[in-house]
């Protein structure tokens, strides 16, 4: 979702409903934290709380140090990228690329959460393929960091954003670890999240593509979920 998800459309969304909302990737390396683009993804003015930044890298000591400047430009939750599966990102061994790394995964995990004070979330794929899911081990390893909630997107990085969505992966992740499991993946009607939800355990779902050109969809599930109502669509939208 980088380029989709900037400060005014996460504003909008958390007007129309979202309760959370994570910022675009941020790189971690410092050579590129002076561009105009890594300036305007790190400015959070006016964003409601809770602001979330997500940071991609594949090096410790350096995803240290980005979670540390991003808290001190006043990020209050950091989200480990290692479910993205973009060619540019895995090529430099980051995103979901990590997933066939688990040492390294650990020591990822590990040095971020030592290095700062709020609480912090990792958001990881079922794994490299279809012939290594490792999402449970990887969850295990993530619970046992510190990291305090995991986003599972129900696809391997091969699979990118192709093919069915692995709820029965999600659910087995829900019923291995103890702290707060998200699902994600092709939720994109009020009707999917009630039952992805019912299938998978998950404490919450994540929405993505779904909310393009469709920020209001976040009321409309909190709508469903609580009355087994649709609600109306929007004749205006908050600026």
């Amino acid at each position: 979702m980088a380029g989709v998800t900037d400060r005014p459309f996460r504003v909008l969304c958390k007007k129309l409903g979202a309760g959370y909302a994570v910022s675009e990737m941020v790189t971690s390396n410092p050579k590129l934290f002076a561009t105009d683009k890594s300036r305007r993804r790190v400015d959070h003015s006016g964003e409601p709380a809770p602001v979330a930044v997500q940071i991609a890298g594949a090096a410790p000591a350096m995803m240290a140090d980005a979670a540390r400047y991003n808290v001190d430009l006043g990020a209050q939750i950091v989200d480990i990228n290692m479910g993205c599966p973009a060619k540019k990102v895995c090529n430099a061994a980051a995103g979901s690329a990590l997933l066939s790394n688990e040492r390294l995964v650990a020591a990822i995990v590990e040095a971020v959460v030592h290095a700062v004070d709020v609480p912090v979330t990792l958001k990881i794929r079922t794994g490299a393929h279809p012939g290594a899911r490792n999402a449970v081990a990887i969850a295990r390893i993530a619970e046992d960091a510190g990291v305090q909630a995991l986003t599972v997107h129900g696809r391997t990085r091969a699979c990118a954003f192709v093919g069915a969505v692995e709820y029965d992966t999600i659910a087995a992740v829900k019923a291995a670890v103890r702290i707060p499991v998200i699902a994600n993946g092709d939720i994109a009607t009020p009707q999917k999240v009630k039952a992805v939800l019912a299938h998978t355990g998950a404490d919450a779902v994540m929405i993505g593509r779904a909310a393009q050109g469709r920020p209001w969809i976040f009321r409309e599930i909190a709508y469903f979920l609580e009355t087994g109502r649709h609600l109306a669509p929007p004749t205006d939208i908050p600026i």
